[in-house]
């Protein structure tokens, strides 16, 4: 089945204007609904705490504030006069456009480092309570609460509570992915029963809830880690969800990026022949912020115009596709888009994404619209794009659950090849995802490219594809600080893909008068 889930943090209730907050929040639900065709619209309301509707159970955002701190409080201020708030609002215009309406709900927020009473995005619960905070053992301070205590998670409950009792709303979501981190990570794996106890406790209220309402059952969608592992390693088990029929529909979520490789096949096995759906995260960069060479050349617009390379790549239609081919050719329901939101207002980025916003802009919708019909990105071309996300120079600023070089902020490998002088002669391996394996026949074609970097025409590599030897054309890529070598092959009956495959590479030689050594981390899959 097809099911396209759309993801908003509220950033529209910044880009309102003081005095028409309920006219241009309405303008910007209207302008993704209009656009795309979106099955369920999901707005993030609260954070888990802070919230920016009228609350008892939380705390209104800025409201501690006499003086408003920005303009989202402003409007917060401005709808409250008026007997109304953002969740009201943004729900009755969602249901003129006749989608599922979801309010979300991030398990916990840590978008700064420190809990400074100044930034109205901490909480007076936090700022109350010390002892509920979660210690790092690295030091880094934090600013998430610990769900090891019973009063956190009534607290949340109540939050939540609320939010199915006063609301026209068809669910709540839980938002796990931001940010990834409810306990202690080393006791993280021995606590996933309090999380898991946790989802069934919600699960309960809004069944009750739904009852006292006199309503159908309330969706429970939920947003996880990248893989199975990553999960347990937070302190969460999404399968245990799924089997006792808690959840309605799951999302396996990159950090914050579109990533091809992640292993759709685990949570489609969970899913399947239950009631949960299965979807994907995609979101509008291919890679996180690598800014250093090596450069993208010839894409059309960039998430930051000051960076040529990883971290400012925008997903192309053709790329879409092939990461959407990964996502049902694996066996996921549909797609969730994330943080399109932000990138379809006129503030947040605004400097960054070059002159021609629109442009970028347009580029999204471009990327959306290839891959909405899940049968026919199936007859056009794609392109199966492999990049290092999350591939890091230095240790990231904010405190992510994982603050580690060459990791996703949640624990999530980069996947980079090296060549060194020790593994001359030896076969080394870069393993990718591709779905047109599970489609591939004979009369099949396509074309694979493969870049390796501090390399030039004298080093010598023989490859093969899956333990098939490739017949290879090179080119060189000039640059004096980061020289590279292209390598392409096209893929026929001889050389076939596989769902699971393997690029084999060896260096046979390496020229002389070199400094450093060469390495791998970019590979396209080329479908006609």
């Amino acid at each position: 089945m097809r099911r396209l889930i759309y993801n908003d943090d509220s950033q529209g209730v910044s880009e309102t204007r003081p005095g028409s907050a309920r006219t241009d929040l309405e303008a910007w639900v209207d302008k993704p609904l209009k656009a795309l065709n979106i099955d369920t619209y999901v707005w993030c309301i609260a954070f888990p705490d802070i919230c920016m509707h009228q609350t008892q159970a939380g705390e209104i955002y800025g409201e501690r504030f006499d003086e408003p701190p920005n303009q989202a409080v402003v409007a917060i201020r401005e709808l409250h006069d008026q007997k109304t708030d953002v969740l009201h609002v943004v729900a009755e215009q969602a249901r003129q456009h006749g989608v599922e309406f979801v309010a979300s709900v991030r398990m916990n927020d840590t978008h700064g480092l420190f809990s400074d009473p100044a930034d109205p995005q901490i909480s007076q619960a936090l700022l109350n309570h010390p002892e509920w905070v979660i210690r790092r053992d690295d030091g880094v301070p934090e600013r998430a609460l610990d769900y090891s205590f019973a009063e956190v998670r009534a607290h949340r409950l109540a939050i939540l509570k609320e939010l199915a009792e006063g609301y026209d709303i068809d669910g709540i979501e839980l938002d796990f992915t931001r940010w990834a981190k409810f306990f202690a990570r080393n006791q993280a794996p021995a606590k996933a029963s309090i999380m898991t106890q946790f989802v069934g406790d919600v699960r309960q209220m809004l069944d009750e809830v739904a009852q006292a309402r006199g309503r159908p059952r309330f969706l429970l969608g939920v947003q996880v880690l990248e893989s199975i592992h990553l999960n347990l390693l937070a302190g969460l088990q999404p399968a245990d969800w799924v089997a006792e029929d808690w959840i309605d529909y799951l999302i396996q979520c990159d950090f914050n990026c579109t990533n091809p490789q992640l292993p759709v096949d685990e949570f489609a096995e969970i899913c399947q022949d239950n009631r949960c759906t299965h979807h994907v995260r995609m979101g509008n960069m291919m890679a996180a912020g690598w800014s250093a060479k090596p450069h993208m050349k010839g894409r059309s617009t960039a998430a930051y115009k000051n960076n040529p390379s990883y971290g400012g790549m925008v997903l192309q239609p053709d790329e879409a596709r092939g990461a959407a081919a990964n996502i049902y050719g694996f066996g996921a329901d549909g797609v969730g888009l994330w943080n399109i939101c932000c990138n379809l207002g006129g503030q947040h980025k605004a400097d960054s994404t070059g002159p021609d916003r629109r442009r970028f802009q347009q580029d999204m919708l471009d990327w959306i619209a290839a891959v909405d019909d899940p049968e026919g990105l199936w007859e056009s071309p794609r392109t199966y794009h492999f990049v290092p996300i999350n591939k890091s120079a230095t240790l990231p600023v904010r405190n992510y659950p994982v603050n580690a070089l060459l990791t996703s902020p949640t624990g999530w490998p980069v996947q980079i090849v090296h060549f060194s002088a020790k593994s001359q002669g030896f076969r080394l391996t870069y393993r990718f995802r591709c779905a047109d394996g599970e489609r591939w026949g004979a009369e099949s074609q396509g074309e694979m490219r493969w870049r390796i970097l501090g390399c030039g025409p004298a080093d010598r590599f023989a490859f093969d594809l899956n333990d098939a030897a490739l017949d290879v054309t090179s080119s060189v890529e000039e640059d004096d600080e980061l020289p590279a070598m292209w390598f392409s092959t096209q893929l026929t009956g001889d050389a076939p893909l596989k769902s699971f495959s393997e690029l084999g590479m060896t260096l046979l030689e390496r020229a002389a008068d070199v400094m450093g050594d060469p390495y791998m981390e970019e590979l396209l899959v080329i479908i006609p």
